[in-house]
């Protein structure tokens, strides 16, 4: 539970607000020619978000889903686009020189890559819900995984061509976030396009904040409620019914972040979400590893009528996958960073303790409260 914080987006929350501060500003210019620092716009984001969090307001999936509807429409608009023009010469296949994998740099790749992944996998939360969930549930899985792998790696497949290989390196290089991909759009579709995808970025960023926003609340009041962190934390509101002081705590670490970052001018983008970012995602892989070779543990004497396969073998590879881009993604950190080493062992640093620290806490529960200890693996994060 302890690294659910990185998870569930008590350090993600300050990156993604920093995002939309990056994007929005950038709109903001070209809306109107005036310059908003981002940090201002960002902290603006963390004040409305708290609010709405204080206030239990949560975007419908309704609106979420529209969202991500346009988003993709325009993904596939600027596709076809650069189809249009370029035809076979933007399927470049130097895109797929594995020689590529050898790079140090790759083990960074890797870690934005599972960051930008991570969610797939809650389609399992919806099984009590679902009709036949042992059969249901894996088939949404895959499905999403495989559309998300076929939809996402052609797009950038297409982006890449869309310029050649080497140019689209390049650019990449001198320019930060998707501005790449802005140019595509503007380049092969027209303007519109690209302001069309500057909106959706915008509007995606501010509510991937109120999600993380929400989630890391919600997993401190669990904790709290608890008693794993201070019981304060557990308090509702007796107004509104939402975790209070939990929602209040995150909003203020929001904005700590925020203004660190602007007292030390941060760049939004490639520093303050990179940075959050990594760790969280770090958090994650490290989680799941352990997640992998807990359920290996689990099943070892009884596999409970499932196949070696399916309880045995699959666990134990995707912990020794994990793992292993766990120790080269913290090996060839400073890639991912652009920081220098005593920059990322600071932001490497709270990571073996917040493990440490969880480990000793469990063992203390144990020890003394066995039944408490029993509870903690049936924590519900939703129940008020």
């Amino acid at each position: 539970m302890t690294l659910k914080l990185t998870d569930r987006g008590t350090v993600e929350t300050p990156g993604v607000a920093a995002a939309f501060g990056y994007f929005a500003s950038g709109s903001v210019h070209d809306a109107t020619g005036a310059d908003v620092p981002w940090w201002v716009l960002s902290g603006v984001c963390v004040l409305a978000v708290g609010v709405l969090g204080w206030l239990r307001v949560t975007l419908s999936a309704k609106v979420l889903g529209v969202a991500l509807i346009l988003e993709v429409l325009t993904l596939l608009i600027m596709d076809g686009g650069i189809l249009g023009h370029r035809g076979t010469a933007a399927l470049d296949v130097h895109s797929f020189d594995p020689s590529t994998l050898a790079t140090g740099g790759i083990a960074g790749m890797f870690v934005i890559v599972i960051g930008a992944f991570t969610g797939f996998e809650a389609t399992a939360i919806y099984a009590e819900e679902a009709r036949e969930p042992s059969r249901t549930v894996p088939r949404a899985t895959f499905i999403a995984i495989g559309f998300l792998a076929l939809f996402y790696s052609v797009g950038a497949w297409l982006i890449m061509g869309a310029f050649g290989t080497d140019k689209a390196v390049a650019m990449a290089r001198a320019t930060a976030g998707p501005e790449l991909t802005f140019r595509a759009g503007e380049l092969y579709v027209g303007a519109w396009l690209s302001d069309t995808m500057h909106a959706l970025v915008v509007v995606s960023a501010f509510a991937a904040t109120l999600a993380f926003h929400n989630a890391a609340a919600r997993y401190l009041y669990a904790l709290g409620r608890e008693g794993l962190l201070p019981r304060r934390l557990g308090n509702v509101s007796a107004r509104h019914g939402s975790p209070g002081i939990a929602v209040s705590t995150q909003t203020v670490f929001n904005l700590l972040v925020i203004l660190v970052g602007a007292a030390l001018a941060a760049d939004p983008f490639s520093q303050v979400l990179i940075w959050t970012n990594s760790i969280a995602v770090l958090g994650i892989m490290v989680m799941q590893a352990l997640a992998a070779l807990a359920v290996w543990a689990f099943f070892r004497r009884d596999r409970r009528g499932m196949s070696a396969a399916r309880v045995v073998w699959s666990p134990l590879i995707a912990f020794a996958g994990l793992a292993l881009l766990t120790v080269l993604a913290v090996l060839h950190f400073g890639l991912l960073t652009g920081a220098s080493g005593t920059v990322n062992a600071v932001l490497l640093a709270p990571l073996p303790v917040v493990l440490a620290a969880g480990i000793c806490i469990a063992l203390r529960i144990r020890s003394r409260d066995p039944q408490r200890y029993a509870r903690l693996t049936n924590i519900d994060v939703e129940r008020d």
